[in-house]
């Protein structure tokens, strides 16, 4: 697996939204007393934390997945495939 240029690798700053789901934003909802389907409210933020993170990661996967399927077109039909160095 090549490694993407910078730019074409923007995408993955995504990966840090579930880090600061899981982390930065978890003591401001510490101390709500909502309790969804009868849940402490930061347990209810952490399972659904576990549902961001596996979109993040799903949706990711998918961008790099297109772009390696347009690295391979580009270099199918014999030109540069975009983004790589010359």
């Amino acid at each position: 697996m090549n490694a993407l240029p910078a730019r074409r690798a923007a995408h993955r700053w995504l990966l840090l939204l579930p880090f600061v789901w899981q982390i930065a934003v978890i003591p401001v909802v510490n101390d709500l007393p909502l309790r969804p389907f009868g849940l402490p409210f930061p347990m209810f933020w952490q399972m659904l934390g576990i549902l961001v993170t596996t979109a993040v990661i799903g949706i990711v996967l998918r961008l790099d997945r297109r772009l390696e399927a347009a690295d391979a077109a580009g270099a199918a039909a014999g030109g540069d495939a975009p983004g790589r160095p010359h």
